[in-house]
């Protein structure tokens, strides 16, 4: 029976623990290959790469005989982003993120570095839910024995990212969440003081994750100013041209100049508006990137809806931009809606869905504003178009009624052209019609002819490349050791 990579129990109980150790670390060889080749199309193949180490340890005896099982710390530490950016299938209430977080945390006693980054996981975790007394407990313990300078650049090489520096951040929301915003201020100011002066910033994804749930305090707090003039002191140069959070860097400059509270004017007449509204109308992350962000304090999509409603209000009632902003923002602030509950409507994310509260209200009021405008007709409004017959036009016509009409040789056809094609001569369409009767058999061949499979023509739907979330009771055991990774499915 195989267990994973195409090893069988037998194979995996003649393995010493030497030998299991190698077998991971190709494995996680292999991971590290598949992102740098695919980046984020490689994603689930990674994420299928580390739950098959997973299965092979948990089913090779010699495991229990290994001096040292921090190999496989950073296979937990990639699962559970996976699993918090939607890649691997869980339930909505997260239990299965959460058996994995205390499993890491129970393995990760060894070292201090590893178990720093055990509890963050815990911390976080627990503030995402709305246990704050909890998460505070844990992010204490973290930060008694994490050490800022000795344990960074362990962190690096074991999990290509400080984590710990991370959850300093997130703590920040779990004060708002409280309701006391003046500390939630504070432990801002205290990671701009304490923790980014000293972080790599190389690392663009795991700094741009330390700044989200910032701004997410201060822009939400009356501190917009606050807000741009951190993120403009610590976006590093090159950060738009970022394959991860590139995308994220214009978009946020713009928010942070036209949303509520900025004292910066933004003339629409003198700034490059079209622009602007080009990208804000293309503007979105991948689902695992805007995932995570929504577990961090608000959804990129909330970000993009929002745009969409200050750029809209700037613009008069009928003009077409403002009703394509409109409707854009009120698509992006549906999703933005399904991200932050669960599917049977309660909340899910309680900071995202504290950040987007009133943008779609917001954006359905432009609406009805728009909607009193007459929009613009299409026609020339000079021309008309239903024109009065007088008495002689009328007799003219009676007179004719019954003879027959000269056929008009004007090439009067030829002005019709299907979309997508081009006008051509006669004689090329003699041809096209004389290949099409020699292949009658084949009418798939022609443009815009789609052939049903059997399947399709008896309704069945299409299948999607993951399976539907399911609510099942196991996931929502937390013992640690009553899921085996083969209940994780992509």
């Amino acid at each position: 029976e195989e267990v994973a990579c195409g090893y069988t129990k037998h194979d995996l109980n003649n393995l010493e623990p030497e030998e299991l150790g190698m077998i991971l670390q190709l494995l996680i060889i292999k991971e590290d290959t598949l992102m740098k080749l695919h980046g984020i199309n490689g994603i689930p193949l990674s994420a299928e790469m580390n739950i098959n180490a997973m299965k092979i340890f948990e089913n090779c005896p010699a495991a229990n005989k290994m001096k040292d099982v921090s190999i496989m710390f950073p296979i937990y530490n990639r699962v559970g982003l996976q699993l918090k950016g939607g890649v691997v299938d869980q339930d909505d209430a997260c239990s299965l993120e959460m058996d994995l977080a205390n499993r890491f945390y129970q393995e990760a006693q060894i070292q201090s570095y590893h178990l720093a980054r055990a509890l963050g996981g815990l911390a976080e975790w627990h503030g995402r839910i709305g246990a704050i007394d909890k998460a505070f407990q844990y992010f204490n313990t973290m930060s008694s024995i994490y050490m800022p300078k000795e344990h960074p650049p362990l962190l690096y090489k074991a999990y290509s990212v400080n984590r710990c520096a991370i959850t300093f951040a997130v703590s920040a929301l779990w004060y708002l969440q409280k309701g006391e915003t003046q500390k939630a201020i504070e432990r801002c100011d205290q990671v701009a003081k304490e923790i980014l002066p000293s972080y790599d910033m190389k690392d663009m994804v795991g700094l741009y994750q330390i700044m989200w749930p910032i701004i997410r305090v201060l822009k939400w707090s009356g501190e917009v100013d606050k807000a741009r003039e951190f993120y403009f002191k610590w976006a590093p140069a090159g950060i738009g041209s970022h394959f991860a959070v590139g995308s994220l860097h214009k978009p946020m400059c713009l928010l942070l100049t036209i949303c509520d509270g900025s004292s910066v004017e933004y003339d629409a007449e003198a700034e490059d508006l079209a622009a602007d509204i080009a990208m804000v109308l293309s503007f979105d992350a991948p689902d695992m990137t805007d995932l995570n962000f929504t577990a961090d304090g608000w959804s990129v999509k909330s970000m993009a809806a929002e745009l969409c409603l200050h750029l809209a209000g700037r613009l008069q009632p009928g003009d077409m931009s403002r009703r394509i902003l409109i409707d854009r923002g009120i698509q992006m602030s549906t999703r933005a809606n399904d991200r932050n509950t669960s599917s049977d409507g309660l909340i899910k994310h309680i900071m995202a869905y504290e950040a987007h509260k009133g943008i779609d209200d917001r954006l359905l009021a432009l609406r009805i504003n728009d909607n009193a405008v007459d929009a613009k007709s299409i026609y020339d409004g000079s021309e008309s178009i239903c024109r009065t017959m007088s008495a002689k036009g009328l007799s003219e016509v009676s007179s004719s009624a019954g003879m027959r009409r000269n056929v008009s040789h004007d090439n009067f056809a030829d002005r019709f052209i299907v979309r997508g094609t081009t006008n051509t001569s006669k004689s090329n369409a003699s041809e096209s019609i004389t290949t099409v009767s020699k292949n009658k058999s084949s009418t798939s061949s022609l443009p815009g002819i789609l052939k049903k499979s059997s399947k399709e023509s008896k309704g069945s739907t299409p299948r999607s490349p993951f399976p539907s979330r399911k609510s099942s009771s196991k996931n929502s055991q937390h013992s640690e050791h009553s899921r085996t990774p083969s209940h994780w499915k992509l």
